[in-house]
């Protein structure tokens, strides 16, 4: 229980209480299940207290001093944490949802088991924290510092990460599924048995990663506002941004042999994104690196010279046609000057964008349309359908029949 003469100092104002701390450096503070609801605690020295199951929830903290403090099981639900020194501090299975931790700093923080869904973490230092197990879904950690950081176990479905350091973070197990780490930084970070499916990984700087029984499909490599483009290997990804995106580098490697298969064409409407990974993942089990690339967003004429370049290095390429009323016009010029690559084509049957493929006829080495009555069709038939002919046709190219 709380010290009654501490807590009615307390009540007293952040002046009188930090005034009692310098005058009695000694005394650690005790108020656990201390009731602190909404309370006023700005600049607060609450530093080595003990608040094991205190209510601190939409309290005030900002720039408070919780160095080392035992907050286990605490109740820190929309507390303001604003900058505040929670170091080294005992947060195990405390509840922090919808807290506000701008610029705090969490170094060697015990935050493991703690509930963190919807913290905002915005270029908060957590280096060497403990976070194992930590329900991190949809937290805002953009520009934090997490060097070293064991994240274990954690969940981080849907988190922001951009701009974050995760230089030896230990994120084994950890469930990244859709997470933004646009332009973070990882250099030897652990990922082993992670799931990583659907981030955004624009602009990553990766460097000694351990990725062993990681879960890397999906992985998106371009911004938010270009054409979606994913692939299944995080280590590939900053090399394929590299070539779409710089032409110097795309001159160096122009015959580069790869079993990159590009998947153009509209996936959004409902459905298609089902087609979309049974497609990827017939691949995938043949061996092949699937590259999606979403055709619903224009494309300027620089990726679409990208992707030409790529699909130049390609074993064949698969363009689907339905829905191809939100094809760019740019990218239907996508297939001029590819040598010896073989184009699949396939479209739903009645589909009134089948016109459209005509002009891709025009290509040397496209093969006949494949229709499919439905999605399901289509994804029994991948293997006789659509990777068979493209995989034959591309044997006869590179034998010179």
């Amino acid at each position: 229980m709380a010290n009654k003469q501490q807590r009615a100092l307390l009540k007293q104002g952040v002046e009188a209480w930090n005034k009692w701390r310098k005058l009695s450096p000694g005394i650690p503070p005790n108020l656990i299940g201390a009731d602190l609801r909404q309370e006023d605690l700005g600049g607060v020295n609450l530093a080595g207290a003990s608040l094991c199951s205190a209510d601190l929830s939409g309290a005030n903290l900002m720039q408070a001093s919780l160095h080392r403090t035992d907050l286990r099981g605490a109740d820190l639900r929309g507390a303001s944490l604003s900058k505040a020194d929670l170091s080294e501090a005992d947060i195990t299975e405390a509840n922090l949802s919808e807290a506000y931790l701008f610029e705090a700093n969490l170094s060697r923080v015990n935050l493991e088991g703690a509930d963190m869904h919807w913290v905002y973490l915005g270029k908060a230092d957590l280096s060497g924290a403990n976070l194992v197990g930590a329900n991190l879904r949809e937290v805002d950690m953009r520009g934090a510092n997490l060097i070293g950081a064991n994240l274990r176990e954690a969940d981080l479905f849907k988190a922001n990460l951009i701009g974050a350091d995760l230089q030896g973070a230990d994120l084994r197990g950890t469930n990244l599924g859709e997470a933004n780490l646009m332009g973070a930084r990882l250099l030897k970070t652990n990922f082993e048995n992670a799931n990583l499916e659907g981030c955004l990984v624009y602009g990553i700087s990766s460097w000694g990663l351990k990725l062993e029984g990681a879960n890397q499909s999906n992985l998106v490599i371009t911004p938010p506002d270009y054409p979606a483009i994913a692939l299944d290997n995080l280590e590939v990804a900053t090399f394929m941004y590299l070539l779409l995106n710089h032409q110097k580098i795309r001159e160096v490697f122009p015959s580069i042999a790869s079993n990159i298969v590009p998947i153009l064409g509209s996936f959004k409407a409902d459905g298609r994104k089902d087609f979309l990974e049974g497609l990827r993942n017939a691949l995938r089990q043949h061996d092949y690196l699937p590259l999606s690339v979403e055709l619903e967003k224009a494309a300027t004429p620089e990726l679409t010279e990208a992707i030409s370049t790529v699909a130049g290095m390609a074993k064949f390429v698969i363009v689907d046609f339905t829905d191809a009323s939100s094809i760019p016009q740019e990218l239907l010029k996508i297939l001029q000057g590819i040598p010896l690559v073989p184009v699949q084509p396939l479209v739903q049957v009645d589909s009134k964008e089948v016109a459209v493929s005509e002009e891709f006829q025009e290509y040397p080495y496209a093969q006949p349309i494949y229709q499919y009555q439905s999605l399901e069709d289509a994804i029994a038939c991948v293997e006789e359908k659509i990777i068979a002919p493209a995989e034959a046709k591309a044997n006869d190219l590179l034998s010179g029949r």
